[in-house]
């Protein structure tokens, strides 16, 4: 993760954004990355052996893999036509942040084992699900924004328009996964 985070640092220390195809293939790599990190944890959690301080550690661990995403998603630098998503994104993913942290918090405060079915079910948790709702719709703002670039492929012979606009992004950005993240 480390390592892609300087890749990208490097790449936005240039002055220049990213191609819309670069800053989609950046920014799925980074949420991978900490989704990667989360489905780990939750693999390994075993209700049935968990201590207070494996719950403190679950939570540390979950933050941290946000933290570190968030971090590179704040030094991608969005090809010009993605400018005002990244920004609403940027701070879609830090409120959410900010309400995981608030919900672990919570957890590390408590001098009793819990687990999934009760993380969610907190004030916090809910508070989490409506931020997620929020991405969720979000996301399907920025999957369109990709969509669109197909219709492109009637410009693509016509050589007085620049490359950018000419760009076609084909992909799926999976926003069904938001939904099913806890």
């Amino acid at each position: 993760m480390a390592a892609v985070i300087v890749g990208l640092l490097l790449a936005s220390c240039g002055g220049q954004s990213l191609s819309l195809a670069e800053y989609n293939t950046e920014g799925m790599a980074l949420g991978a990355a900490m989704e990667e990190r989360i489905y780990a944890l939750d693999s390994e959690w075993d209700p049935n052996t968990a201590t207070v301080e494996d719950v403190r550690t679950y939570w540390d661990q979950r933050i941290e893999a946000y933290e570190t995403a968030l971090e590179g998603f704040e030094a991608l630098e969005p090809a010009e036509e993605a400018v005002e998503l990244h920004r609403t994104g940027m701070e879609l993913f830090t409120r959410l942040v900010t309400a995981e942290s608030a919900l672990a918090a919570r957890m590390a405060s408590s001098e009793t084992v819990t687990g999934p079915e009760q993380w969610w079910t907190t004030a916090e948790g809910s508070a989490v699900g409506a931020v997620q709702e929020e991405i969720y719709s979000f996301c399907l703002v920025f999957q369109a924004m990709y969509d669109r670039t197909v219709e492109r492929i009637a410009l693509s012979d016509v050589p007085w328009i620049p490359p950018e606009m000419k760009e076609i992004v084909q992909v799926d950005i999976g926003c069904e996964t938001v939904r099913s993240d806890h």
